[in-house]
């Protein structure tokens, strides 16, 4: 039996160097990030009993991995201060101004999320580097900022990168119009 219509439509490869990430809170960690991932979802699973055996169900509530985010850092280190602060100011801050220096700065960058989140968006771009598909992360918020290390002992200079995990509350998929 020979299978027909199906032959996909587009028969390019997704390029891994192909795409922007934005965060509206974070213009200094949008412009040098080096690489972004689409997080895992997983939707569990209830095992039904039967006599026999038991049978697996899908669940009811997906569960969205961590967003990993690698940016060069900057020399004044602004992209790694813009993460610090915002870390800073939802973790304990030493002082009421810490608190309210990251609702003031959040507010002034994005008006439909909450005082302690931000929405953000992964553009992934074709093979000629068109925009083709937008992954949007709503609600994001840091919750792991990775060290930095300095080094005398390198022979070469080999730039730091920073790394951010962010926590949000789901992502969507879609295409670019």
């Amino acid at each position: 039996m020979a299978l027909q219509g199906t032959m996909p439509g587009n028969l390019s490869f997704l390029s891994p160097q192909g795409f922007k990430f934005a965060i509206q809170k974070l213009p200094n960690v949008n412009y040098f990030c080096t690489a972004a991932s689409i997080p895992d979802i997983t939707l569990g699973q209830v095992d039904q009993e039967n006599i026999f055996i038991k049978i697996p169900v899908p669940g009811d509530k997906l569960v969205f991995s961590p967003l990993d985010l690698r940016f060069q850092v900057d020399e004044d280190l602004k992209n790694f201060k813009e993460i610090y602060d915002w870390l800073e100011g939802l973790g304990y801050p030493d002082n009421f101004q810490q608190r309210a220096n990251l609702q003031s700065t959040l507010q002034q960058t994005n008006t439909h999320a909450g005082l302690t989140h931000s929405d953000g968006s992964l553009l992934v771009t074709t093979a000629q580097y068109q925009p083709n598909i937008e992954i949007k992360f709503i609600d994001l918020y840091p919750i792991s900022l990775g060290a930095l290390e300095f080094n005398v002992q390198g022979t070469e200079i080999e730039y730091l990168v920073g790394s951010v995990q962010f926590a949000y509350r789901k992502y969507s998929i879609d295409t670019v119009k």
